[in-house]
């Protein structure tokens, strides 16, 4: 394998977490939004240069599982640790500026928040182990197929040839008949290979990084669903996306309105708690159904 983590990544790394420390320490208190902003990109790119190191992609090398795809559940737990994580990392250089310095690190993060990046994380653990499972039963050859034809992974088998203006001539019916099954030979040793390499089990599996895509996120992950849209998939997406923004949002107004020491973070809401929950447990109970019948 080649090697993809050099000098300039541990360099890149050191150097981002040096400047998070200025941003807090030197950027004026009138302008705590912009050090957050600043703050909470960097976090973003100390996680997508790690990401490069390990996998070669910049971009979204962190959100690429064991299978070789972009993960959902790494996707969640990212989203809520580099919000609450950025911001409580400026509210703390903020109270050390401010001279609150035994307040630097006391504030108060509300159960709510705990109980949200707490259902991230039991979807991140939760997911190998429910997957686990799947990768030691038998691939279903037939589905697998079917799956890479609609990926555009493996060709269309060969159609059985129409014989009927040769029907009366048994030379060239059967050098159809040998020809026809010489394709047929020919493609089902190509499917074998194709589908030892994109399964693992029950699971749908990429070859290497750089075939991680984005639709990935919403997309079945088993050989008999990868082609199609996983609504989990997509409600735990799109509650994860509002409940994160407008978290987010709620962190920014704090800190924007704040004119002493930051002590407290605000109250996330048992009813969004509830929504991300809900959703968790529809994306983690999916998984546990096997898509396809047991291969042989």
């Amino acid at each position: 394998m080649e090697k993809k983590w050099t000098g300039w990544h541990s360099f890149g790394l050191v150097a981002i977490l040096v400047a998070i420390a200025l941003f807090g320490l030197r950027i004026p208190e009138n302008q705590i939004l912009l050090s957050w902003l600043l703050t909470l990109v960097a976090l973003t790119v100390f996680a997508m240069l790690a990401g490069h190191g390990i996998t070669g992609r910049f971009w979204f090398g962190w959100l690429i599982n064991e299978q070789y795809r972009m993960s959902l559940s790494r996707l969640q737990m990212f989203l809520w640790t580099i919000v609450v994580l950025s911001a409580f990392l400026t509210a703390a250089l903020a109270n050390i500026r401010m001279g609150y310095s035994e307040k630097a690190v006391a504030i108060a993060i509300p159960k709510d928040v705990w109980l949200a990046m707490g259902i991230s994380t039991t979807a991140l653990v939760g997911s190998p182990l429910i997957l686990k499972g799947k990768k030691e039963k038998p691939t279903n050859q037939e589905e697998a197929e079917k799956t890479l034809v609609e990926l555009n992974i493996l060709d269309e088998p060969p159609v059985y040839p129409d014989m009927s203006d040769i029907a009366d001539d048994p030379q060239a019916l059967a050098d159809a008949e040998n020809n026809y099954q010489i394709k047929e030979n020919i493609y089902e040793a190509k499917a074998k290979t194709k589908v030892a390499e994109h399964t693992s089990g029950q699971l749908f599996r990429n070859t290497k990084p750089d075939d991680a895509k984005l639709p990935d996120l919403v997309s079945g992950e088993e050989v008999g669903n990868a082609d199609i849209l996983d609504l989990s998939r997509l409600q735990n997406l799109f509650f994860t996306l509002i409940l994160v923004g407008s978290y987010a949002a709620a962190l920014g107004t704090l800190l924007v309105n704040s004119s002493g020491a930051i002590e407290k973070f605000p109250e996330l809401g048992a009813s969004q708690v509830a929504l991300l929950g809900i959703s968790a447990a529809g994306f983690l109970g999916a998984k546990a159904v096997d898509k396809q019948p047991e291969g042989e």
